[in-house]
C-alpha cells in the first residue's frame, strides 16, 4: 500500500470482513511522524542450508507517502556455494492522522496506542478498530461511485 486510496481500500476491507462488536487491529511498521532510518540483521544456520540478511529501511523522497526496503540475502547451500540476492520493496508510509481517518471512514470507532515490543527500538503506534454492535457492511467508500 503505496497511496492513501491503497490504504483506505484494505482497511474497508477489514471492515467488510469484521463481525459487529468485533475489532481489527492496524499495526503499520512506520508512520510518517516517526519514521528514521534503520537497519537489522540475522539469520540462521540450518543444517545443510544457512541464510544471513540485511534489511536497510530509509526514505528517498520525505515528501512522498512511501519509504525503502532494502534486503541483502546471503544464502549457503548443501554444496558450500553461497549466492547474494537482493530484493526491494516500497511500502506506505503515512501520518497517524491518516491512519485515524482511513480507520473511522471505514467505519470503525478508531483508538491509537503507543505499544513496546521487545525485538524493536521504540515504541509504535497501533490503530485499533471497533465495528459497532449492530452496524451492516456496506460497500467501501473505496468502491463507491460518485
Amino acid at each position: 500500500m503505496t497511496t492513501e486510496a491503497d490504504l483506505q481500500a484494505a482497511i474497508d476491507t477489514a471492515f467488510v470482513h469484521t463481525r459487529p462488536g468485533g475489532v481489527a487491529l492496524f499495526a503499520p511498521d512506520h508512520v510518517k511522524e516517526t519514521f528514521a532510518v534503520e537497519t537489522d540483521h540475522g539469520g540462521h544456520d540450518g543444517g545443510i542450508r544457512s541464510l544471513r540478511y540485511l534489511a536497510w529501511t530509509w526514505d528517498p523522497d520525505p515528501a512522498d507517502s512511501s519509504y525503502v526496503v532494502d534486503y541483502f540475502i546471503a544464502l549457503r547451500g548443501p554444496d558450500g556455494q553461497v549466492r547474494i540476492e537482493h530484493d526491494r520493496q516500497v511500502e506506505g508510509l503515512f501520518p497517524r492522522k491518516h491512519w485515524l481517518k482511513a480507520v473511522r471512514d471505514a467505519g470503525f470507532k478508531c483508538s491509537r496506542v503507543r505499544f513496546k515490543h521487545s525485538e524493536i527500538a521504540g515504541e509504535i503506534d497501533l490503530f485499533i478498530g471497533m465495528r459497532p454492535a449492530g452496524k451492516p457492511a456496506r460497500r467501501p467508500a473505496s468502491r463507491r461511485k460518485g
